[in-house]
């Protein structure tokens, strides 16, 4: 009997391989940037103030189509960064994803380096140019106490995000739904959380622990109005309950957004370390909120974003100003001016910072 299937699979796949197609696409991304940051007079001598910061990020997909209904693809993300404060790619400085996504009329399914479905459904304060306000790259440029991740030391004293991204990337699998009246769900099992990518330290007792997280995505036209919304809902195990909210409305050129993100811990979770706090934001909050306008080449924002922890007097508070010039399709210029208050445990001089940066970026593409 196995012979005779192993027999009819060999004769069988030269049928489905010319009944189907292979498809690829690619890009690459070189982004250069230059900053100023004028810290308060207490802080001053404690850090930098010009930084250079280059970033190279390579995309590549490969797909089969089986037919019009069934697709499979290999997708590929490459990045390395030169001077990156807050180590956050998923071997430090540099870092790789890998993922397979199965398209059927039943839903998608990835398995691999991928994003948990509430980070992939999340909307929130509109983006502009590199220095978005979640998961902010502003750190390269203006020092923030309360986040920090090199080599084997990591602490996430306060959320830097509301999308959840404990996780990050660590290997996982995704199942999101077929679109149904513009609303999309999703579900996530992580067998392990830790990831370099992610909030959750590599000394931490929870780190090989799993988690499960559900998404749910809403996006419809009212009224010459586009609207989006998204909920997330995660429960890593012995390590803390996620919870996330956000909306985002588009009319003419003008997009307005916020979300907000809450994690709390229970009895039955680590409890959190109490003499460093680098665990702090399992017990914390975080929102933001944002407007943007594109007219032509040019798109402006500004957005602000707030995190504090519970159980700690940690807390950060960030304002931008962001705007990006489409100059042509591989060429783009942005300049970013940007805020920080990021206010410590106590009132060491370390553990506390405050200061503007101004960013400007020339963006490479092919």
């Amino acid at each position: 009997m196995r012979t005779q299937l192993l027999s009819l699979l060999i004769l069988a796949f030269p049928a489905v391989a010319s009944a189907g197609s292979w498809d690829y696409e690619y890009d690459a991304s070189l982004n250069n940037y230059y900053g100023y940051t004028d810290y308060s007079k207490d802080y001053k001598k404690l850090h930098k103030q010009n930084n250079l910061n280059s970033s190279l990020n390579l995309f590549g997909r490969l797909s089969y189509e089986f037919n019009s209904d069934y697709t499979t693809s290999l997708i590929g993300y490459f990045m390395v960064d030169s001077a990156k404060e807050v180590e956050n790619y998923n071997q430090g400085k540099w870092g790789e994803e890998f993922y397979l996504l199965t398209e059927t009329p039943f839903g998608e399914v990835s398995l691999g380096q991928d994003n948990n479905v509430a980070y992939n459904f999340a909307v929130g304060a509109p983006n502009v140019g590199a220095y978005h306000i979640n998961n902010t790259e502003l750190v390269n440029f203006i020092t923030n106490p309360n986040w920090y991740k090199k080599g084997h030391k990591a602490a996430y004293k306060t959320l830097n995000s509301t999308y959840i991204n404990t996780d990050g990337n660590s290997l996982k699998a995704n199942y999101v739904t077929p679109e149904y009246y513009g609303i999309k769900l999703g579900a996530t099992y992580i067998p392990k959380t830790y990831s370099q990518s992610g909030l959750v330290a590599k000394h931490a007792e929870y780190k090989n622990e799993d988690a499960y997280v559900l998404g749910a995505y809403g996006g419809w036209d009212i009224l010459d109005y586009e609207l989006e919304t998204s909920l997330g809902f995660a429960d890593y195990d012995k390590n803390d309950r996620e919870y996330s909210a956000g909306f985002s409305v588009y009319r003419k050129g003008w997009t307005l957004g916020a979300s907000y993100r809450k994690t709390e811990t229970g009895a039955n979770d680590y409890r959190l370390n109490e003499d460093t706090l680098f665990d702090s934001y399992r017990n914390g909050r975080a929102y933001n909120v944002g407007l943007s306008y594109t007219f032509g080449p040019l798109t402006t924002g500004i957005a602000y974003f707030d995190s504090k922890a519970e159980k700690a007097n940690n807390r950060d508070k960030i304002i931008s100003f962001s705007n990006k010039y489409q100059y042509n399709k591989c060429t783009a210029f942005s300049l970013t001016v940007a805020h920080l208050k990021s206010i410590g445990e106590d009132d060491n001089i370390r553990n506390n910072s405050k200061g503007y940066a101004f960013i400007f970026g020339l963006e490479l593409s092919l």
